[in-house]
């Protein structure tokens, strides 16, 4: 067996492994070859010291090269591509259970902690409605004939106080908002693996 033939043999029958660790093992057989070359020997002797192709794609896969379906070709050995299905399954369960897991998160903490969260936003922005404290005063002076100046000063107060709050609450939305988008974009990065 000449290198050409030697190489396409560990070609074919270490498909099962991943390309890059393949490219890497075919490189170093690549390598004895061209070292034998220099040292004057023929292909065909560097061939028979390296071995079978059939019984170094076994080594080097192990339990892979068994993997084969019973009965085929005995110089079969299924792609890398081939071998992967197996994987999906796996993947498969872990989706399901990445979706149990992520489902009863959001149950148990995600949606009371970000109602909680919103709540409060509520609550502050509802205090914001104290800006218009002054139009009150002004309706309790037209309408009901009652002024006093302490009334006018505390009017004035409560109207700042409402300014406050309309300013926290629109910098509260904008930080809960990015918390909730965030979150969202967390599981939607764990149901697909990426997290």
């Amino acid at each position: 067996m000449n290198k050409q033939q030697f190489m396409q043999a560990m070609e074919v029958h270490l498909r099962p492994m991943d390309p890059l660790e393949r490219a890497e093992l075919l490189a170093d057989y690549e390598q004895h070859f061209e070292m034998g070359l220099r040292e004057g020997r023929p292909e065909e002797e560097i061939a028979r010291e390296l071995g079978h192709p059939i019984e170094i794609a076994k080594e080097a896969l192990g339990d892979r090269y068994d993997a084969q379906t019973p009965g085929s070709d005995p110089f079969y050995a299924p792609t890398f591509e081939e071998m992967r299905p197996q994987q999906r399954g796996n993947r498969a369960a872990r989706n399901f259970f990445t979706a149990i897991g992520l489902f009863f998160l959001n149950i148990m903490l995600a949606i009371p902690l970000g109602l909680t969260l919103w709540s409060v936003w509520l609550t502050i922005a509802s205090l914001s409605l104290l800006v218009f404290a002054p139009v009150a005063a002004v309706v309790d002076f037209l309408y009901l004939d009652h002024f006093e100046y302490s009334e006018m000063f505390v009017s004035i107060g409560v109207f700042g106080i409402g300014i406050l709050f309309a300013l926290a609450t629109k910098s509260i939305f904008k930080t809960f908002k990015l918390i909730t988008l965030q979150y969202l974009r967390w599981n939607q990065k764990t149901m697909k693996g990426d997290a």
